[in-house]
């Protein structure tokens, strides 16, 4: 057991590319499934055996939490639990501190205890991340976390700019409604809490060849108009493609994901979070519109 643990080692600190590697997959991946699959029965056993109690977004940051750590002894592989330390549990949580800018916007600040998860997710799996959330008044939000700084400030700070300039008269983008704070720092968020959209799916995810010209038509309009108010008002959209609108439950789109960067075969790399880039793809979202039906 020992020499293929090493051999998976030895294959992720290879300095080989990756164009390079057999039809085995990713390293990573290789040595992770490995472990896990050696540790499933230790797992099992240590589990909780009652379904976890979700009631807020307080009992998804701070879940039953045991640490385990594979070791090969005498080359057997044992598994050894362990408590973490609240330093740990706080570290793998969403936070970023906020700008003084977003601040003088006095979003109100909520605690994770007063968002409330969905009545049928209180008594089932741990999700990977709530998204439909509900304040203490019933009021549905989207909930996003806020992991990385960079991509956080600009999505806040750009839809705050859309509020700030009546843009949400005009054009379909998610409003803020509040902030979920960070273990009680009042300069941290863990993240944020905007509009739910009830949709059917995201345009990426939309039968495109099989809806109707009408329809594909409005949507090509409703796109550009909502990318020209934007440029308009001085304000890139960035990581622009047809996974960032979302089709509403009436066949209209509204754009999201204001965090930046860029996708590969919508945006080149040297145009990523330009006015250039989001022309770009707007222009390959409405050849993506125009594909020819199925029929």
């Amino acid at each position: 057991m020992s020499k293929e643990y090493l051999s998976l080692l030895r294959k992720l600190d290879s300095d080989e590319l990756f164009e390079q590697e057999d039809d085995k997959g990713d390293p990573m991946e290789q040595l992770c499934f490995w472990i896990a699959f050696r540790c499933n029965s230790q797992m099992r056993a240590l589990g909780s055996k009652q379904q976890p109690q979700l009631h807020t977004l307080y009992d998804w940051f701070y879940p039953e939490t045991i640490i385990l750590t594979p070791m090969i002894i005498d080359g057997r592989l044992q598994v050894h639990s362990s408590t973490p330390s609240q330093q740990l549990l706080q570290d793998m949580l969403p936070s970023v501190e906020l700008t003084c800018s977003i601040a003088d916007f006095k979003i109100p600040v909520v605690t994770s205890s007063k968002v409330f998860l969905p009545q049928d997710m209180a008594g089932g799996d741990l999700p990977q991340r709530p998204t439909k959330v509900f304040t203490e008044h019933g009021m549905p939000r989207f909930f996003k976390p806020a992991y990385v700084m960079e991509p956080a400030i600009r999505e806040i700070s750009t839809l705050l700019r859309i509020q700030e300039l009546g843009l949400l008269n005009i054009i379909r983008a998610p409003k803020v409604h509040e902030f979920v704070d960070s273990q009680g720092d009042s300069s941290k968020i863990s993240g944020i809490l905007m509009d739910y959209i009830e949709h059917r799916d995201s345009l990426g995810y939309i039968d495109i060849p099989s809806t109707p010209f009408p329809v594909r038509r409005k949507w090509i309009s409703q796109v550009q108009h909502t990318i020209e108010t934007l440029h308009a008002a001085e304000i890139v959209w960035g990581d622009a493609k047809p996974d960032n609108i979302l089709v509403d439950v009436d066949d209209n789109l509204w754009i999201i994901d204001f965090g930046g960067g860029y996708t590969h075969g919508w945006v080149d790399e040297v145009k990523q979070e330009t006015i250039e880039g989001d022309n770009q793809a707007l222009s390959r979202i409405v050849d993506f519109l125009l594909e020819k039906s199925s029929e």
